[in-house]
This record gives structure tokens, sequence and C-alpha cells, in this order.
């Protein structure tokens, strides 16, 4: 009964030790939660959240890649892995793989997470593209990315992501060009989107569409407006131009 009351009391600071230093990484405090995380680790070598975060730091430095690879795996391993953190410890392996080019060890991490609209936000939807996208699986990708829009329709940052996707990656401007007609990103509050949607409408020949998108910049931008932006609106107005969407600010 008394060894069982101390190691409750162990797993108990090792596991307050972890939640305080991944509160100092998210703070950007990385020597201080490093040391946290050491002290979790001291007291319980299986501490779930003290792999992850430990990992995770390590996981930023080549030369601590493979330790950091061996610590994420252990705590994707612990039932005291909340799913917010299994989820990111998942992304980073299959990063590390991919930076590795082990594609299959990559795709097999992906795989893990059961469902994009699992992750928290945008920033890791993105992340699940890119991986796909190191990979050359650009459908992969793209059905990643538009699972996630499905349940985060106005995410503005991953919608553009995914235009950007189909405009440069897969080179379907007639489908870039769909996305740009969206109602909302007239709405934008970032220009360069709106600049961006604009030559990808421009190169398909909607003329009118790109003149309202253009105007919607020039609105926005106010005084930023620059020569080639002047010569870009003269170029659709007169219905004649090369509208390279290679060159645009996605």
């Amino acid at each position: 009964m008394l060894l069982a009351s101390l190691a409750a009391v162990s797993c108990g600071r090792s596991r307050a030790l972890a939640e305080e230093g991944l509160r100092r990484l998210e703070q950007g405090k990385q020597t201080s939660a490093l040391e946290l995380f050491d002290r979790a680790l001291r007291s319980d070598p299986n501490e779930a959240l003290a792999l992850y975060g430990k990992g995770t730091l390590l996981a930023e430095e080549q030369i601590t890649e493979q330790i950091a690879l061996a610590m994420l795996n252990q705590a994707v391993q612990q039932t005291g892995l909340a799913d917010r953190y299994r989820i990111r410890a998942f992304l980073r392996i299959a990063e590390i793989h991919a930076q590795r080019g082990q594609k299959d060890d990559a795709l097999q991490n992906l795989s893990k997470i059961s469902g994009t609209q699992k992750l928290a936000d945008g920033v890791h939807a993105r992340r699940v593209a890119a991986i796909y996208l190191k990979m050359k699986e650009k459908d992969r990708a793209r059905e990643a990315l538009t699972a996630y829009m499905e349940t985060n329709a106005h995410d503005e940052e991953t919608d553009f992501y995914l235009t950007r996707l189909y405009a440069l990656e897969l080179k379907d401007l007639k489908n870039a060009a769909k996305r740009c007609a969206q109602p909302d990103w007239q709405k934008s509050q970032l220009p360069r989107y709106l600049l961006a949607c604009t030559k990808i409408t421009a190169s398909q020949g909607a003329y009118p569409a790109a003149l309202n998108l253009i105007d919607l910049y020039m609105k926005k931008a106010g005084q930023a407006v620059t020569k080639d932006i002047n010569d870009l609106r003269e170029s659709i107005n007169k219905k004649r131009g090369r509208f390279d969407v290679g060159d645009a600010d996605f």
C-alpha cells in the first residue's frame, strides 16, 4: 500500500513538472522547459507529456533528431498522452521521416491520425499537406486539405493554401479560378490573396471577375499600389497580356 502511494505521488509530481514544461515551451522558454522535462523523466521515465515535450524540442536540431524520434515514438505509446499532443507527435514523426526520404514510415504515421477533422487548427492541416507534397503525394495533400475545410470553412489561410495547391502543384488553374470565385475572397482582409486570385482568374480569361478582384485589392491596399499593379489592371482591362500565376504572392 505504501509503495503504491509513493508511486502515485511520484507520477503526480512528474505530470505537474511536464505540464509546467509545456506551458514554458509555449511561451518560448525552451531552456527552462527542457529542465522541467528532464526532472519529470527522472521521476517517471514513461511520463508521456515529458517525452512529448522533450522529443519536440530535440527534433528542432538534426544532431538530436534520432533521440527525438525515439522519445516521440515512446510518447505516443503511452495512454496518458492527450489526443492533441498525440496528433502533434505523429505529425512531427512523419515530418522527420519525410525529411529523410522514408516515405513508407511517413505515410504510416500520417495514417495514425484518424481524420483531418481532428486536427486542432489550420496550421496542422497545412503541415499534413506539406508532408504529402514533400513525398510527391499531391492528390493526398488536396484530399487532406479538402476534408479539413469541410468543417473549417472560415479558415481563410488554409483555404488559400488549397487554392495555391491547385494553381502551383496540381497545375489545375481552372479549379483554382473556381475557388477564387468564392464570394468570401471579396471580404478578405489580406490583400495579397486578392492579388493572387486576380492573376489566376485573368489567366483563365475571366476578365470581368479579374477586374473586380484587382479593384478590391487596390481599394484595400491603398497607398501600397505600385506601377506593376496599375499595369496589371490595364492589361486585364484590355484583355491582353501574360498572366503568370507563378509569380503570385501566395
